[in-house]
């Protein structure tokens, strides 16, 4: 999967999303999703060819209170995807708004 190919299913969900950040004063109100490379993990070789690159990536779900119903619509897009991820979540204090992560290999 490219990352052009995951910005596509996360506009599935009908809330901005953005590649690592809005430019300074022009964050959307919330929710809104970010979604950027955090590490390159390389490529996957066989038969001396690089068969696949591999890319850690990092989905970040922001919203003004906790929304079960949008973590589940974007959960429901990385399984029907068969996208595997790892999530946590925390409130951001000086932001005054949540953060839903999920981690992803593509």
């Amino acid at each position: 999967m490219t990352l052009n190919e995951l910005r596509a299913l996360l506009n599935t969900i009908a809330i901005p999303v953005k590649y690592r950040a809005f430019k300074v004063g022009e964050a959307p109100s919330l929710p809104y999703v970010l979604f950027y490379v955090d590490s390159n993990e390389g490529t996957l070789k066989a038969d001396n060819y690089n068969y696949a690159k591999v890319s850690n990536v990092t989905i970040e779900l922001y919203s003004e209170e906790k929304d079960v119903e949008l973590e589940e619509k974007l959960e429901a897009i990385l399984d029907s995807n068969k996208i595997e991820y790892d999530t946590y979540e925390s409130y951001l204090n000086t932001e005054d708004m949540y953060e839903v992560a999920y981690e992803i290999i593509i």
